[in-house]
């Protein structure tokens, strides 16, 4: 059964089973060269003219009432698929491969709806609907309720992309509550402590049905280096605090270096489908402790020493940082900030790390 047909039958429905319309003829398919508009809508302000064949469907704009008449006019004013008129759509075609659909009036609340299946036909107006089947005996018709009425083919939500995984490189340093750099001991050199994340396994959770807007998790691994502009490291005193520990020797180098294992918990916003475009995010990277451990280099004599103590150094096992970030496609900058001090409390100077960065997704 050809479309064309098959908006014959909405007709045909339509004064079938609509109480007291006029009995219509079912025009005659044969001649199609006289059919010069399949399905035809056109708005009059208090009613919508569907034209089928050589009639016209008159019906209220509550989809309460409804006339059929012979037109004289053949000719009509093309329409396009969709044609959209005070604020609503008044026809609407689809042709999903295996259903094609026809809609008059706003999609969530039709005045007149086709739906065309294989072999199975559905017309419905207002609260009104049939069902009509095509067997190799003929065809039926059925009363539909609206619980029978097919459902609608739901637009699938576009995939999200996050942008965690990958490589980001960048510059480490600490602020004492006031806002401050340290100037004392634990000062380090600027554009010398570095922050490297090796962002390895990412997942991605859409959360809206353009594909714009989601939460990103994942796992990764970061190492932070503190190199110390004193000619000093650190050790425990007496009583277990962190505090200086001067050397005779001129240090070419003294750094601080921790270890950890991260998870991101963030929520970004795309310009762009599946992580193009602009983008931006914030959120949370929680982090575990892996290890900690200083080392000195310097020159004596001609030669070159150095020592690397392993220990724990009071650092906080745990840390949570909060992280804005903003990017383009696969390059993106980043600042994190740690809400836990470096040290553990009472047992070191009170500091929070601070990096900021560029990074590289893939």
């Amino acid at each position: 059964m050809n479309k064309i047909s098959m908006l014959i039958v909405l007709w045909v429905a339509i004064t079938f089973t609509l109480r007291g319309q006029e009995r219509v003829l079912v025009p005659d398919t044969t001649k199609k060269d006289t059919i010069k508009k399949k399905f035809v809508t056109r708005d009059k302000g208090d009613t919508i003219v569907i034209k089928v064949g050589e009639k016209d469907v008159i019906l209220s704009e509550d989809a309460g009432n409804a006339t059929v008449v012979d037109r004289t006019v053949t000719e009509t004013k093309h329409k396009s698929p969709s044609v959209e008129k005070h604020g609503r759509v008044l026809y609407q075609e689809k042709d999903h491969g295996d259903e094609y659909t026809v809609t008059v009036g706003n999609e969530e609340n039709p005045i007149v709806e086709y739906i065309e299946g294989d072999d199975t036909i559905y017309v419905r107006w207002g609260r009104k609907g049939i069902k009509i089947i095509e067997t190799p005996d003929g065809s039926t018709i059925k009363v539909v309720r609206d619980e029978d009425w097919p459902k609608k083919n739901k637009k699938r939500k576009k995939r999200f992309k996050g942008s965690w995984q990958g490589f980001e490189f960048g510059m480490n340093n600490y602020l004492t509550p006031e806002g401050r750099f340290p100037a004392d001991f634990l000062e380090v050199y600027d554009g010398k402590a570095w922050n490297l994340n090796f962002n390895l396994i990412q997942y991605s959770m859409n959360l809206s049905r353009s594909g714009k807007a989601g939460l990103v998790t994942g796992l990764g691994f970061r190492m932070n280096d503190y190199k110390l502009t004193g000619n000093n490291s650190i050790t425990e005193d007496g009583t277990g605090y962190i505090v200086n520990l001067p050397y005779t020797q001129n240090l070419k180098m003294s750094k601080l270096h921790v270890d950890y294992f991260t998870i991101p918990l963030l929520f970004e916003f795309h310009t762009g489908d599946y992580g193009k475009g602009f983008r931006m995010g914030f959120g949370v990277i929680g982090s575990l402790k892996l290890r900690s451990y200083t080392k000195i280099k310097w020159y004596e004599n001609g030669n070159r020493y150095k020592n690397k103590s392993k220990g724990d150094f009071n650092i906080s096992p745990l840390d949570a940082a909060a992280t804005l970030r903003a990017g383009v496609n696969g390059f993106d900058i980043y600042a994190n900030y740690s809400l836990i001090p470096l040290f553990k409390k009472d047992q070191g100077r009170e500091v929070y790390p601070l990096a900021v960065g560029v990074g590289f997704r893939f």
